[in-house]
């Protein structure tokens, strides 16, 4: 019988395994959990040189695994750019605000210099609409300035990075964006989707080697603060990889991080395996994920792709008041693209949030499997957000795992409910009691850097439903609290393809805990989110707080 090298006792410790069972120690050898059982069983395996800790009755689960965000990118932005965020994340109220931050950072940064921000939410300012280019001119004409939506699928810029990228009132759109324009047909900032904005984001100096690892430390900080052990970043670029693993190399990286490399933003036949859930690490640090793609935008942007029109177009866009938003690409290209990706075995990970780009992501996955079936492809369809019924009868047949973005019940709701959606279609965001009742497995994320990374309140968000005014938004999409737990744990080890070493508290699985102040199984639901991470743990080592 082996003998553990940590033992952690007098605890609530909820396994997450099948049976949803309770133990109250458990054992550990080497960063890998030998059992979990009673107390007295466990005590069992204590040696002369075991170390033993006392959890004081608290409660101990698997590590958070972050279903989807943007780990390298959210710490960058969150190290070295200037946060623009709208409560409830942030203080920025209004355009005139944004303003005068814009022209601080003018006021000590280099004519000719850029100054970029990240966070701003135009239906959350109290201007309702988005900073132009002419008000960006005001306070920092002698400067380039980009601002990044919340959503991060929209920018807006100064009439000097118009001009970098070329634009004009000549400029057609490109396919699958939009370059916003004022009375006169002029390019007015506002830029939509990666193909309007990579002619001035491909201007952009790359960040020096001490704001990547910079970046990486404060992402690490902040995730592991939540209780997050396996973080997602969820489109990778070239840059980013390779900032990713100098980080390894230093040490630098508290959490485990899966790659989803971008088909579009870097060399992915440099893997030398398509299997997602490989360990590209010795140390189990770095695994590779599905690839990545994008069907459409955000719908606080307009350019989620919907069936039928918007609630409310508060802006003078194309359609009028019949606007859909759009895909990204032709559906032909779109699934000629998936078909070979699924072909060459990947797992495939496709960001989509209109009911008419899931049709497209779900038309894709069934011709790629019609073409070259292959079992057990777990392919994803990121944020899901208004998946209809019948979409969801196809995704359980085609074993696809949707990764809810169910906190936007939260941050945009009420807005949902008000202007982009209506009551109907908001009341079934995130329909997560209809994919419970057909045995769905999925996830729940943050999509951090769009919101901060916290699982609890995803969870908080998965039973309650309440947006940040107070609403219930969907009583009838509610599920319980096990549930929940399970979509930021045991499932989404299932989504990244490595349920066989974590998402539970198992024989076998990696040694990577969370301990909460509170069993979120006991307290009245509401509170969930208030609950305290008092230590994450990686690898059986204490990456954030303590047990003291």
């Amino acid at each position: 019988m082996e003998t553990a090298s940590h033992i952690y006792r007098n605890g609530t410790i909820l396994t997450m395994n099948s049976g949803g069972t309770r133990a109250e120690a458990l054992a550990v050898r080497d960063g890998i959990i030998l059992a979990a059982g009673s107390e007295r069983q466990i005590m069992a395996l204590a040696g002369k040189d075991t170390v033993i800790t006392d959890l004081r009755g608290r409660t101990m689960l698997p590590g958070f695994i972050d279903g989807h965000s943007h780990f390298v990118s959210a710490g960058l932005m969150a190290a070295t750019q200037l946060d623009l965020s709208s409560p409830p994340v942030g203080g920025v109220r209004n355009i005139a605000e944004i303003k005068e931050l814009v022209r601080r950072k003018a006021a000590e940064t280099p004519k000719g210099g850029w100054i970029i921000g990240f966070g701003y939410d135009d239906t959350g300012l109290e201007d309702k609409r988005h900073p132009l280019a002419s008000d960006l001119d005001e306070v920092a004409p002698d400067h380039l300035v980009l601002l990044r939506h919340v959503s991060g699928h929209l920018s807006t810029c100064n009439s000097r990075a118009l001009a970098l990228a070329n634009y004009t009132k000549d400029t057609p759109n490109p396919v699958g964006g939009v370059i916003r324009r004022d009375e006169h047909g002029n390019p007015n900032g506002v830029l939509e989707e990666p193909p309007a904005r990579e002619p001035l984001f491909r201007h952009i100096p790359s960040p020096s080697d001490e704001d990547w690892m910079n970046g990486i430390k404060a992402a690490c900080a902040a995730y592991t603060a939540k209780g997050v052990t396996s973080a997602q970043d969820g489109f990778t670029a070239r840059d980013d990889w390779k900032a990713l693993q100098e980080a390894h190399a230093r040490g630098l990286l508290k959490n485990r991080v899966q790659i989803l490399p971008g088909a579009s933003r870097m060399d992915i036949s440099q893997f030398n395996t398509h299997v997602s859930g490989t360990q590209l690490t010795a140390d189990k640090k770095i695994s590779l994920g599905a690839v990545k793609l994008l069907a459409d935008g955000s719908l606080q942007c307009y350019t989620g792709y919907l069936s039928n029109p918007y609630h409310k177009v508060i802006y003078d866009l194309p359609g009028g008041a019949d606007w859909r938003g759009y895909p990204m690409e032709h559906a032909y290209s779109f699934t000629d693209r998936v078909v070979e990706l699924h072909r060459q075995g990947w797992q495939i990970a496709i960001h989509g949030n209109g009911d008419d780009a899931i049709q497209m992501i779900l038309d894709a996955y069934e011709e790629a499997q019609k073409r070259y079936p292959r079992a057990d492809a777990r392919h994803i369809v990121i944020h899901c957000q208004t998946v209809r019924e019948d979409q969801l009868d196809r995704i359980k047949r085609l074993g696809v795992v949707p990764s809810f973005f169910v906190v936007h019940t939260y941050f945009w709701g009420d807005r949902h409910y008000e202007i982009f959606l209506g009551p109907d279609r908001a009341e079934r965001i995130s329909p997560l009691r209809s994919a419970v009742r057909r045995g769905i497995l999925f996830s729940n994320h943050n999509d951090t850097f769009v919101t901060p990374i916290d699982p609890l309140l995803s969870v908080w968000s998965a039973v309650n439903r309440r947006t940040s005014g107070g609403r219930t938004l969907g009583a009838g999409q509610t599920i319980p609290v096990m549930e929940a737990l399970r979509s930021v744990t045991s499932w989404a080890a299932y989504q990244a393809c490595e349920e066989n070493i974590k998402g539970s508290l198992e024989a076998g699985k990696l040694a990577d805990m969370v301990v909460l102040e509170e069993n979120p199984l006991e307290v009245d639901p509401l509170t969930i989110k208030d609950i305290r991470v008092l230590a994450t743990i990686v690898g059986d080592e204490i990456v954030y707080g303590s047990l003291d």
